[in-house]
């Protein structure tokens, strides 16, 4: 039984799913973003709604079950966020690669999105405090491999675009090992059939999202440790002080008046959890 999604319907703010089409993309490039001088704050308070991009193809942490409802973790965030700043909430389906692009086009106003904030990453667009806690290892075939380094040499998958990548380049570089080869996907149960037919020996991904692909299937196995502390932030436009303020700001306050330890356990310590996953750090909290 899946955990129900947060909040209950009486509390929840309606929001519009909005499917993002192939000219969407091609509309994005061409979008002026916030437009002027003018903070994302001001525009979202301007037309109370606040535009949210979310995934819908990563389990536990925003996915589509059964019925088509679209349910997790950072949709559950995205939710609570939405009454903390008082605005309807908007949410904007997203993937690995335009959680990033719709940030700067201006397509959202922030994208939570199970994105582990990197240096490459704080490039292209900035990021809130971090909300989530987590690593990167391996899936294997059970029984095949011990350890992340066996893997070294071998073909491994990847999602295109994933910080598994240049992370688990850097990790067998340091080990001395030639280039890796990495076959990048962009479905994650491509991937998933991939390794459980043997076209790769290791699929490695938020361990997160690693547990709940293989939840009930005694045949795969997550590799112990990891190559990638994983430190999910929210995806915010570039120099925009007023607006990643006021987001830090709601994020500490669900923090402080426990919603967010609700939310949490609602996912992975309550008794409807997928898995089973321990708090992993603290959210930074300013006086």
């Amino acid at each position: 039984m899946l955990p129900r999604p947060f909040p209950t319907e009486s509390m929840r703010p309606r929001f519009h799913v909005i499917l993002i089409a192939c000219l969407m993309i091609v509309a994005a490039a061409c979008s002026t973003g916030t437009g002027g001088t003018d903070s994302a704050l001001d525009e979202v308070e301007d037309r109370g709604t606040v535009r949210i991009g979310v995934r819908n193809d990563n389990p536990p942490m925003s996915f589509l079950d059964d019925s088509g409802a679209w349910i997790g973790f950072d949709v559950d965030l995205a939710t609570a966020l939405a009454i903390e700043l008082d605005a309807e909430l908007e949410l904007v389906v997203v993937d690995g690669t335009t959680r990033i692009s719709f940030v700067q086009s201006g397509n959202v106003d922030m994208s939570i999105a199970s994105m582990n904030h990197t240096r490459a990453r704080d490039e292209a667009i900035d990021f809130s405090i971090t909300y989530f806690w987590d690593n990167q290892s391996f899936l294997i075939r059970t029984g095949t491999y011990g350890s992340i380094d066996d893997l070294i040499g071998q073909t491994v998958a990847a999602n295109a675009g994933s910080s598994a990548i240049p992370s688990w380049e850097a990790h067998v570089a340091e080990r001395g090992g030639d280039a890796p080869d990495i076959v990048e996907f962009d479905d994650k149960l491509a991937a998933m059939q991939a390794l459980r037919d043997g076209a790769v020996e290791g699929y490695s991904e938020d361990n997160i999202t690693l547990l709940a692909l293989a939840a009930g299937d005694p045949g795969l196995t997550l590799l112990p440790g990891g190559h990638n502390p994983v430190q999910f932030g929210i995806g915010l436009p570039v120099n925009d002080s007023a607006w990643r303020d006021r987001v830090n700001f709601a994020l500490q306050e669900l923090w402080i008046e426990g919603t967010y330890s609700e939310i949490y356990d609602r996912w992975f310590v309550g008794p409807d959890r997928i898995i089973d996953l321990p708090l992993g750090g603290e959210m930074e909290i300013w006086p």
